[in-house]
């Protein structure tokens, strides 16, 4: 999962290389806002709050994520009752459109924490 870049600051050749991309994903992606606690120690009773910028089946975008540092941390995401594992696969570099946010990929996809809802909306994207 990469992070979107903005238009204004894409040159052509990087829009059609993002367009390309966008085809080879391998999930659909739902723009969707839901609250999330995230653990980055599952041991631990203390999380924090933050919010999805979009999500999928096996991944997900957040905003707002302190804590966590480098491609391959592995953090705990809990949506209601449902928590599961996570692997971080990018983190937006300071002072860019993407500071502050996190891209995670599930790591066992047979334990999703999407309710009913979200995952129609996923498979109907």
């Amino acid at each position: 999962m990469q992070p979107n870049q903005s238009p204004s600051a894409a040159s052509p050749s990087v829009n059609a290389a993002q367009a390309s991309q966008a085809e080879a994903r391998r999930e659909k992606r739902v723009h969707v806002a839901v609250p999330v606690k995230v653990f980055l120690d599952p041991n631990s009773a203390n999380f924090q709050l933050c919010c999805t910028y979009e999500i999928s089946m096996i991944g997900a975008r957040l905003v707002a994520v302190t804590g966590v540092e480098k491609v391959g941390q592995v953090l705990w995401l809990q949506r209601h009752n449902k928590r599961a594992k996570y692997r971080v696969i990018w983190v937006g570099e300071p002072k860019t459109t993407q500071a502050g946010q996190v891209g995670v990929e599930v790591v066992d996809s047979a334990m999703p924490i999407w309710e009913n809802e979200l995952r129609l909306r996923i498979m109907q994207s």
